[in-house]
């Protein structure tokens, strides 16, 4: 009986070491929040027919992405303001994505891709979008540099591909991560006095330095 007791014991042992190796080999993504906030940018358009498989560039367009922490892990790319074909959405959210690292800066992969239903700015329609990623092209990193390929599509037969270049918007949004915790932030400026209004500068936001 004791035997059987030991052997029981080492093969318990033994699954325990294969899944913790397991889980120091899997590769983990990297949620960095220095990297939420508003990215303003460029994005180049091709039309891509997929009944005859033909590329038509459509020009550039200016374009606002939005990087901020989703459920679990995941993090979100929001597009803003967007138009395709005749609709316009006020956002475009691929909503699980991960951050992973590579050097200085962190790949972008999508690990489900956009399939949804999303309401038109004016309210009026209900579009089925679809979506994905380019995670070998698209990527961000700590000086605020984002660029992101991927398509949208709302017809079967065709879709738009998007090269987006960016940069993050030179005014922080440092505070918009205590607001998203529903608390009032304390701005002291470097000699440690408390401020209520915020000019340009370097300030104190609960104690952390913040460029404005």
């Amino acid at each position: 009986m004791m035997k059987i007791y030991h052997k029981i014991l080492m093969l318990l042992v033994v699954l325990c070491a294969q899944v913790n190796m397991m889980m120091a080999q899997e590769v983990k993504p990297e949620v960095v929040p220095d990297v939420w906030g508003t990215y303003e940018g460029e994005a180049t358009t091709e039309l891509f027919n997929r009944t005859s498989e033909t590329k038509t560039p459509s020009g550039k367009k200016k374009m606002v992405i939005e990087i901020s922490k989703g459920e679990r892990l995941f993090t979100v790319f929001t597009l803003k303001d967007v138009t395709i074909g005749q609709y316009n959405f006020s956002s475009i959210p691929f909503k699980d994505c991960f951050l992973l690292p590579n050097n200085n800066k962190w790949n972008i992969d999508a690990y489900n891709n956009l399939d949804d239903e999303v309401t038109t700015k004016d309210k009026k329609y209900k579009v089925w979008l679809s979506g994905s990623i380019d995670k070998e092209k698209s990527f961000v990193d700590k000086d605020g540099n984002l660029e992101l390929s991927f398509f949208l599509s709302f017809k079967e037969d065709s879709h738009i591909q998007y090269e987006f270049k960016g940069k993050k918007k030179s005014n922080p949004t440092g505070i918009d991560h205590v607001n998203a915790d529903k608390k009032t932030p304390v701005v002291f400026d470097l000699q440690g006095r408390r401020v209520s209004k915020v000019g340009k500068g370097v300030y104190i936001v609960n104690g952390k330095k913040v460029v404005f």
